[in-house]
């Protein structure tokens, strides 16, 4: 992931150098391949290059052309079809980078052009013609984009810490956004950070900044994505397979070794063996990673990540293994700045991108997206059915469910349960449910101040509203959030180890498939939810494993159980005699010491300490702000 930064002073004062200095030094500390600043009056671009794709290294940015003067982070998937209509360099296109492909793409469509652009991207073009910025986020956001504004000043970066490298942005945090974090340990949101003046530009969106106004429009709406109707059910299962493989085929392209995730699932797998194959014909190995630790001892072998070595080992995928140890998670507390680094999803992800970094890949495939969308499992497919009074259709699941999955009347029952009493209700008795059986030691207002417990009390959380129909749940989850969250702090954290994250089933095309399809070809058939998926990837993946049912989790959830018991030990042992100060606005401090010395691990359940760890995250943090 390339580092953009800029700064536009709207009263038209020129840009101070040590300032545009300070910015690209921040972004630096990661040795970029190439580090560059344009500047011209009231407007400075930076870029801090990262080589990835073969073309990139022929780059050098920012890239001035006539009056346009362009600074991105990008990979532009569709340069076969745009090399028909744009005006290029007269060079091989091998030497053609995706910069020249962009500013052409502007100079044709103007505002327009993010239209005709396919792949990840995040740009920033200043109009000297004009004297505008223009702004532009890819379709999913799977680039990122933040910015500071006022009416003087406008600063932009990928990376928070390059704007709050500049001495006029404020650093004062969103109280909203701590509190959600502090609740939920993560921030659900589109436009805003845990900053309160540093927003981001949402995705599928341009901004045009100039000294008198600031607009932002959407060129994308994944509501009006077109239908697609096809004769027979097989249709649909080549037309996926054929963009799946082509979604994996564009994000190949870089001259350095590439890994994905392999979690063993029908998401990760078939994205690992397309990449595998077609590595293997230009002589290239693909390195793969699971998230379970290698099982010792008594432990339980999770499925998954049995088949996950089975695959491995067909394709030829150099497997890498790895045990994640209790005192680096503990370590992590202190040693991760999730203010500007991102929240963490999943610890293992951390010990991932080490690894990756050291094998010199600069590229990670990702399967996150697909149970949101293209490979949703069509669970809200009976509440559809009563909703629409439509019982015939819901008795006849019912009876699919049972005979399928080898269901109890109970677990039926439970199932009907779920979806006619309203979730309020649900999440109570679950909640009485777990004090009365899981003996949650109670913790009144956790590890809060006084004052921020009442802000806390007052403050109304974004929840996740189930739906009663597939295509309108598939829109929830595309806009909760919690998919831009783990994007973005994967994103983050992979920033300073030169790594950038890719997501084939976030690709567009595939996007615009999912939703286009009827939402019939997520109903689920003869008991399975994701039928779509698994015959797409069936000649890809063992048939054991392309049609493996959800596995039970249960074991491998005691064994992650047991992990947390052990870091919180170490937590524990570390900070109940500290006699450091660590007060601030947010965090009591004594509270935590006393909530750690009397919690009995053994007895409570462990995961009623999150709200302390997340508190003791948010101290760590605060002080690495402080240190910026």
């Amino acid at each position: 992931m390339s580092g953009v930064f800029g700064i536009f002073n709207r009263n038209g004062n020129p840009v101070d150098k040590k300032i545009a200095d300070d910015m690209l030094n921040s972004m630096s500390s990661w040795n970029p391949d190439e580090s560059n600043l344009w500047s011209n009056g009231p407007v400075t671009l930076g870029h801090a290059m990262l080589w990835n794709t073969p073309e990139s290294k022929f780059e050098h940015l920012p890239l001035e052309k006539e009056a346009y003067i362009l600074t991105m982070d990008a990979r532009i998937d569709n340069r076969d079809e745009l090399l028909k209509e744009l005006e290029l360099p007269d060079r091989p296109m091998s030497e053609i980078g995706d910069s020249e492909f962009i500013l052409a793409a502007y100079e044709k469509w103007g505002e327009e052009c993010p239209k005709h652009l396919l792949g990840d991207f995040a740009f920033v073009i200043w109009d000297e013609k004009i004297q505008q910025l223009f702004c532009v986020r890819d379709h999913i956001g799977i680039k990122l984009f933040h910015f500071y504004l006022s009416d003087e000043l406008f600063v932009f970066s990928n990376d928070i810490e390059a704007i709050l490298a500049h001495n006029k942005v404020s650093r004062t945090l969103d109280n909203q956004i701590v509190a959600t974090f502090l609740k939920d340990e993560g921030i659900h949101t589109r436009r805003r950070t845990f900053f309160d003046k540093i927003k981001k530009l949402p995705p599928a969106s341009t901004l045009v900044v100039t000294r008198s106004s600031v607009i932002e429009k959407k060129y994308w709406k994944i509501e009006k994505v077109p239908s697609i109707q096809y004769k027979t059910y097989e249709e649909y299962v080549v037309r996926l397979k054929i963009l799946l493989e082509n979604a994996v085929e564009v994000r190949l392209r870089t001259d350095f070794p590439v890994v994905s995730h392999l979690s063993g699932g029908i998401d990760s797998s078939p994205i690992a063996v397309v990449a595998a194959r077609k590595l293997r014909k230009i002589n290239q190995n693909l390195h793969a990673f699971n998230w379970i630790n290698i099982p010792q001892g008594d432990e339980y072998e999770y499925e998954a990540w049995s088949f996950s070595r089975r695959i491995a080992v067909q394709e030829n995928i150099i497997h890498k293994e790895f045990r994640i140890d209790p005192q680096f998670i503990a370590d992590q507390y202190e040693a991760h700045n999730f203010l500007t680094r991102g929240t963490m999803y999943y610890w293992e992800e951390y010990v991932v991108q080490d690894m990756v970094e050291n094998i010199g890949a600069r590229s990670i495939l990702s399967g996150w997206g697909g149970d949101e969308l293209v490979s949703h499992r069509g669970s809200s497919y009976l509440a559809d059915r009563l909703e629409n009074k439509k019982y015939f259709d819901a008795l006849k699941h019912v009876f699919y469910e049972k005979k399928y999955l080898k269901q109890t009347w109970i677990q039926v029952f439970k199932q009907m349960i779920k979806i006619v009493i309203p979730s309020n209700v649900i999440n109570y008795l679950a909640k009485w449910r777990r004090k009365v059986h899981s003996l949650e030691m109670p913790i009144n207002t956790e590890c809060t101040t006084k004052e921020f417990s009442k802000f806390m009390n007052t403050h109304k959380y974004k929840q996740y509203k189930f739906v009663p129909d597939v295509r309108k749940q598939q829109l929830v989850l595309f806009h909760y959030g919690h998919l831009q969250d783990r994007i973005e702090s994967w994103g983050l954290s992979a920033f300073p180890k030169r790594i950038e994250y890719k997501y084939p089933l976030l690709d567009k095309r595939i996007v615009e498939f999912a939703m286009g399809i009827p939402t019939e070809m997520y109903y689920p058939k003869k008991g399975l939810g994701r039928h779509l998926m698994q015959n797409t990837v069936a000649e890809l993946l063992p048939s054991d494993i392309a049609w493996f049912p959800k596995p039970n989790e249960t074991k491998i959830n005691e064994q992650n159980r047991k992990r947390y018991i052990a870091t919180l030990k170490i937590i524990q042992k570390k900070y109940i005699n500290r006699n450091d100060t660590f007060e601030n606005k947010y965090v009591n401090y004594k509270q935590i010491q006393e909530i750690l010395k009397t919690f009995e691990l053994e007895k409570y359940n462990p995961y009623n300490l999150d709200s302390v760890v997340v508190a003791i995250q948010l101290i760590h943090s605060i002080k690495k702000i402080e240190k910026l």
